[in-house]
């Protein structure tokens, strides 16, 4: 009973973090419209109608809204991933644009019927990006090498590979990616990254394999001493991660911009690890975290600058408060606890 209430309160503690954070971080951002010739309300509203805004099905921003958040999903699973076993990786953009690099080449330089062509070209991109993930997890584990600098040196490696790997010009019909709304990029890679979360949630709390990952990470001592295999763990955690961030790539290549890119929509080299921040990295959050993100950076591309005259980058300036308040704990720890533990006084 008393597991199930501890159970309760820690995630009613972290969904309040994340709001908090989020509240927060708009606050501040609102500050900031005041020494622009905007306001914030003026500024806030033209940001979520071009953010979060559904005028009529062909002219929709939800639709790019979803399309930018899937690069979002995968790259934000990937970190989750690898927090989870306690490797603090980096390396999704470099992970991301060899599974991209993979998929063109296979998409481009191999002829297959249907749905075989982007589905070989998927599971090549995952992996791709599996094995890349996995290197820097072995490092660790294997020789004690820094994760943090293993995966940042992995990401410049990957860019130096990509030159040699023949990617093509332009992805044939066959390999391409459905399309999903008129007028919009929005395409099946959206349904992959919704498999990519449910799988993810389930292989971390509904599996063997996925509690070793989650014991090794947070408490890798009692998992030693309890006959769990944190080499294993780490291993698995990694190669998944990895491919997941090498299946973002591909869908960005497949389904988007339909030839090789490294330059993938709204995701940036640490927005993954933005992501799964913001997301408590658990699938849940990181799916709602990567709509926010896509929203707010849609959002201030169109609304902020053109409508607002507002200064595109306050969008990423507000993303990057939430973080700082996502880490501020102290801040509202105590606050937060006495919410989540009144239900216990009687």
């Amino acid at each position: 009973m008393h597991s199930l209430v501890d159970h309760e309160e820690g995630l009613v503690y972290r969904i309040l973090k994340s709001i908090l954070a989020a509240v927060f971080g708009l606050l501040v951002g609102g500050v900031f419209v005041l020494f622009t010739q905007s306001t914030p309300l003026e500024a806030y509203s033209a940001l979520l109608r071009n953010g979060f805004g559904c005028e009529q099905a062909n002219n929709c921003a939800w639709w790019t809204t979803l399309q930018w958040a899937t690069p979002l999903i995968f790259s934000g699973l990937s970190a989750a991933v690898a927090f989870r076993a306690g490797i603090f990786s980096i390396g999704q953009i470099g992970q991301m644009s060899l599974g991209a690099a993979f998929a063109a080449m296979v998409a481009t330089h191999i002829q297959l019927p249907g749905l075989l062509h982007p589905a070989f070209a998927l599971a090549v991109a995952a992996l791709a990006g599996g094995i890349w993930g996995l290197i820097p997890g072995l490092l660790k584990v294997c020789i004690g090498v820094n994760e943090i600098l293993s995966t940042l040196v992995m990401n410049t490696i990957a860019a130096f590979l990509i030159a040699a790997i023949p990617t093509g010009r332009y992805i044939p019909e066959t390999a391409r990616l459905d399309t999903l709304a008129a007028g919009s990029k929005l395409n099946t890679g959206f349904f992959l990254a919704l498999a990519a979360l449910v799988f993810v949630f389930l292989y971390l709390f509904y599996s063997r394999r996925g509690y070793e990952v989650r014991m090794s990470g947070q408490a890798p001592l009692f998992a030693r001493n309890g006959g769990l295999h944190p080499v294993r763990a780490v291993a698995s955690a990694m190669l998944l991660s990895g491919a997941l961030a090498g299946l973002g790539g591909a869908v960005e290549v497949l389904g988007v911009h339909y030839h090789f890119v490294t330059n993938f929509s709204a995701v940036d080299s640490f927005d993954g690890l933005i992501v799964a921040l913001l997301g408590q990295t658990h699938p849940l959050g990181i799916f709602f975290a990567a709509v926010f993100l896509g929203g707010v950076r849609l959002g201030s591309l169109g609304g902020l600058m053109i409508d607002a005259g507002v200064p595109r980058e306050l969008g990423g300036a507000m993303i990057a408060i939430m973080v700082i308040f996502m880490c501020a704990e102290k801040l509202y720890h105590p606050l937060l606890k006495r919410l989540t533990s009144h239900r216990n006084v009687k």
